[in-house]
């Protein structure tokens, strides 16, 4: 007696190839994955959110007038009525501070745009063009490079003026060179690249060529570069206001604070203390948030 073949089930249907690569990339190589995947770009971007959205809703969050002087109240120690104390004319510090956040970050990142869009552009345009051009920028930039940031800083704002724009100014010129040198020898890695020589020889032309291949291709150290530029522009602005040559009394920047504290450093400790913490918290957390950049746009990082 012979008995009936058993019926199989049919095997599951196979994804395509496209759709799978489409779904891998969107699980394994997506940029806000590995940025959520990392654990030190969690959680320094998660503070820097935090800082950003203090320096916004300062204003509204200080319980006084960061210029209103306290006269009852001269340098009394973190109280109730002041939880941070309040300064040599009786200034609410905590005010003052969440004040402060919006000018510092602020000039930060106005500084840093000077430097990203001058860097930038000298950086292409000495790479991609070369000869006498590259020849001429460069050696423009070696002689800056010679001279330490907060020193051409300084420089510039004695000529321009002490204030507070000034000082964002000077700060942004100071950091154009060693940005434009990364720039440079981005440009000229991509440049060389079997892609673009190929573009070239069937005759793309240079500005297509600039602009969708050799541009997105140099973003990711620039990104990485940018991100630790802004701290160290939140210093050397907090070391111009420091010595009187950023902003100017009244204003309340982080860097003003620390100069109006340092006469008070034994007897007022509160003065200098948290105004540094705050600068030490924000240089910190970037720092922290571009050196995980670097590790998610490493191609040889897991």
């Amino acid at each position: 007696m012979n008995q009936a073949n058993p019926v199989l089930p049919a095997p599951p249907p196979v994804p395509s190839q496209k759709g799978t690569s489409r779904m891998t990339w969107i699980r394994e190589d997506s940029f806000l994955e590995k940025l959520w995947r990392n654990p030190k770009a969690r959680y320094s971007l998660g503070i820097l959110l935090v800082v950003i959205a203090v320096g916004i809703a300062g204003p509204w969050l200080a319980p006084h007038d960061p210029t209103q002087p306290f006269y009852e109240d001269l340098l009394t120690g973190p109280s109730a009525e002041h939880m941070l104390g309040t300064d040599s004319i009786g200034r609410d510090v905590l005010s003052r501070l969440l004040h402060g956040a919006r000018v510092t970050l602020m000039v930060a990142v106005m500084a840093v745009s000077i430097t990203f869009i001058t860097g930038t552009f000298i950086g292409v345009t000495s790479g991609f063009v070369g000869g006498i051009v590259d020849q001429v920028l460069m050696r423009i930039m070696d002689i800056l490079l010679a001279i330490p940031n907060i020193i051409m800083a300084m420089a510039i704002v004695a000529i321009l003026g002490p204030s507070l724009t000034n000082a964002m100014i000077a700060v942004g010129i100071a950091g154009i060179p060693k940005y434009a040198r990364l720039t440079r020898g981005a440009t000229l890695s991509v440049k060389s690249s079997g892609y673009v020589e190929a573009s070239r020889a069937v005759g793309t032309s240079h500005a297509r060529i600039l602009l969708f291949q050799i541009m997105p291709n140099i973003m990711s150290p620039l990104l990485v570069y940018t991100t630790l530029q802004i701290g160290i522009a939140i210093l050397d602005t907090a070391a111009l206001s420091f010595i009187g040559l950023g902003a100017q009394p009244p204003t309340p920047e982080w860097g003003t604070m620390l100069s109006e504290g340092k006469e008070y450093i034994h007897d007022a400790w509160w003065l200098a203390t948290f105004p540094g913490i705050s600068i030490t918290i924000v240089v910190f957390t970037v720092n922290i948030l571009g050196d995980a950049l670097r590790d998610i746009f490493d191609p040889k990082s897991a």
